[in-house]
């Protein structure tokens, strides 16, 4: 089918054309398209036309053969119709870039007999959803239903009351019919009490599955990640591909996700989001995203969004009271605690990364930012790039940021542990500790679609079936109440200043499975001498692995998913209430990190302690209460396969 070739008009030799015919429009009869389709797009013209349409496969979801409900084959009628999906992205007036959902449907009339026409209809199909797969197909291809890729179930788990208790509306509405035109077989599982899903993946046989879903929060996710570590078989276990839809109030991860391929976020965020997961599971794409274990006085957890103390940990858990806000929960929780803003006494001591200097490169992330795109209105950029099949400047830019930044680790590479020798930051550290007395020492109607393979299957675990009890035996705290995991806290903060640091028990923290932490001593044994160490007043401490931990909050924009290392944000004692809101609104808008001089700092670490002295007070761990004491943790290098497109 060489002849099937053509040039552009820039003299560059174009895509080679897959497939050609010529169909009948859906509604009107007489109009008549000549239909190619490449490995790019799938592009038709109008016979006797010269204006092209173009379908660009970076933008379609999926493709069906299909019977229309209105005219049934008879004698006289034996066309069968093909659908194809797709969301290209649409700017609108005042608000950037969304996807819009677009069914162009064809009349395939080219024989006079109906299985004839069918058979055209399935080849085309089949060329489509091998190439939305990342097969590699020519004209020559014999397209035979072997062609086509299994794709295993994925396990959906869905939290009803998540955000402002409408994650079932928009899984139904929006999440479901996505999956359906992308032939994705699911099976729901909708959560009843806080650490179902925990129970579930801790025991249930995962071999079925081809990846797991969370329609929820981080916190959901967090139960996920935890369950599955918590197996005897965790090495495998947690090797199972897991993806998240934003049904929270933080969406933190999701957040990060849409932010590194320039796609945007603010309005539909559930089809934006749907869209990059089911591109993904087409492809069978993944990416490494590090995990963190984190230690407490009796326990191990492990985590993949941050590790929290202060103001930002006091507004995660005190803003839960306004859930029905939605995100605005933490805008409002802001304002509350900012009112009685807080010191807390303790001591943080963490492993720099030799000869990295966060703070400088995260000004030339946000500088660069501030010269091209802004986050929140790439995704224009975007479409016009992924329409000529090019890649999104957006995404580039993100990735490149990372690689600039020194410490983007790449094929498995991990980094090297920091030596005893004095670097810039512990120098930077040094000077601004002596000048404020802090101690430091250096360590897409009408049709009924005929090849929709979707099961829509909810299912009730119960920790008296198929799912297993967290209890004390097992090492997994569960209080008598509702939450999942640490020991009930009191809000109720003071400043005392007492001078020793909360007590640690004398032994390891006690822990099921997982990767050991070499770099952790004991809790009750000092950090080593190459580990930095500030002794002051905190206002909050933020530790995290990727760049955003709610929707509105910026924090880390270094933060790559698998670069190995983690990012330390930290503000203390000297900041007023007037900087910290005209710091929170830039952290919204994504140009400025923790740096108010001598005040605060953004560094990165390999691994932390926080020995907190002021006592009672809120720690969280990806967003949930943990045990309040003292605290440590290391970075795991591409522990956890997320769901997410890497090309």
């Amino acid at each position: 089918m060489a002849e099937l070739q053509y040039s552009q008009t820039d003299g560059t030799t174009a895509p080679e054309v897959l497939l050609e015919d010529v169909f009948a429009a859906f509604r009107r009869g007489n109009l008549r398209y000549t239909v190619r389709l490449t490995s790019e797009a799938i592009v038709y013209v109008v016979l006797g036309s010269q204006q092209e349409r173009t379908l660009a496969l970076a933008d379609v979801l999926g493709c069906h053969t299909s019977v229309s409900l209105r005219r049934k084959p008879t004698q006289g009628n034996q066309s069968a119709f093909l659908c194809i999906y797709s969301y290209p992205l649409k700017r609108k007036l005042l608000s950037g870039s969304v996807r819009s959902r677009v069914s162009t449907s064809f009349r395939v009339d080219r024989f006079d007999n109906y299985e004839q026409n069918c058979e055209l209809a399935e080849k085309w199909r089949i060329a489509v959803r091998c190439l939305l797969a990342g097969q590699t197909l020519t004209a020559e291809t014999d397209l035979t239903p072997s062609l086509l890729p299994v794709r295993p179930a994925l396990l959906v788990l869905l939290n009803p009351y998540g955000g402002q208790g409408k994650a079932r509306q928009y899984f139904d509405d929006q999440v479901m019919p996505m999956m359906a035109e992308a032939d994705v077989s699911i099976s729901v599982v909708t959560t009843e009490y806080s650490g179902h899903a925990f129970d579930v993946v801790q025991s249930t046989d995962l071999s079925a599955w081809g990846g797991i879903v969370v329609v929820s929060g981080d916190g959901v996710l967090y139960e996920v990640v935890n369950g599955l570590m918590s197996r005897p078989d965790w090495e495998q276990a947690i090797k199972i591909p897991l993806g998240i839809l934003p049904a929270g109030s933080g969406n933190g991860l999701c957040y990060s996700i849409n932010y590194a391929l320039g796609e945007p976020f603010e309005e539909d965020r559930m089809v934006h989001s749907t869209f990059v997961l089911l591109k993904a599971t087409m492809k069978g794409h993944t990416r490494p995203l590090d995990l963190m274990s984190v230690d407490t006085a009796s326990e191990r957890r492990y985590a993949f969004l941050s590790f929290q103390w202060g103001f930002s940990a006091d507004v995660d858990i005190e803003s839960e009271r306004y859930r029905y806000l939605g995100g605005s929960r933490f805008l409002f929780g802001s304002l509350h605690n900012l009112m009685k803003l807080r010191l807390y006494r303790g001591k943080l001591s963490f492993l720099p990364v030799k000869d990295v200097d966060a703070l400088k490169q995260a000004r030339q992330v946000l500088s660069q930012n501030k010269l091209e795109v802004k986050p929140r209105s790439m995704s224009h950029s975007s479409s016009a790039v992924a329409i000529n099949g090019g890649r999104d400047e957006a995404r580039i830019r993100t990735r490149s940021a990372s690689a600039l930044n020194g410490f983007h680790c790449m094929d498995n590479e991990r980094l090297e542990t920091p030596s005893q020798e004095s670097t810039s930051l512990d120098a930077k550290l040094m000077s601004f500790s002596t000048e404020n007395g802090v101690h430091l020492s250096t360590s897409e109607e009408g049709h009924v679609n005929g090849n929709v393979n979707t099961v829509y299957e909810t299912t009730k675990l119960t920790a008296d079936g198929v799912v297993g009890n967290m209890n004390s035996e097992n090492g997994h705290y569960k209080n008598g109440d509702s939450d999942f995991i640490g020991a009930a806290v009191s809000t109720n903060q003071n400043n005392s200043k007492s001078s020793q640091p909360c007590p640690a028990s004398g032994h390891r923290p006690r822990r099921v499975y997982g990767p050991p932490s070499p770099l952790l001593p004991p809790l009750d044994q000092p950090v080593p001498a190459d580990w930095v160490t500030i002794e002051t007043d905190f206002v909050t401490m933020i530790i995290q692995s990727i760049s955003h931990i709610s929707e509105g909050y910026f924090s880390s924009p270094c933060s790559s998913f698998d670069d190995g290392v983690l990012f330390l944000s930290f503000l203390k004692s000297g900041v007023s209430r007037r900087q910290m809101l005209k710091f929170m609104g830039k952290m919204a808008e994504g140009t400025q990190v923790f740096d108010f001089g001598s005040d605060g700092g953004y560094v990165c670490c390999k691994a932390f302690r926080v020995e907190p002295v002021t006592p009672p007070g809120l720690m969280t761990l990806d967003g949930e209460k943990i045990e309040y004491g003292p605290v440590q943790g290391q970075v795991h290098h591409g522990v956890i396969n997320l769901i997410m497109p890497n090309d």
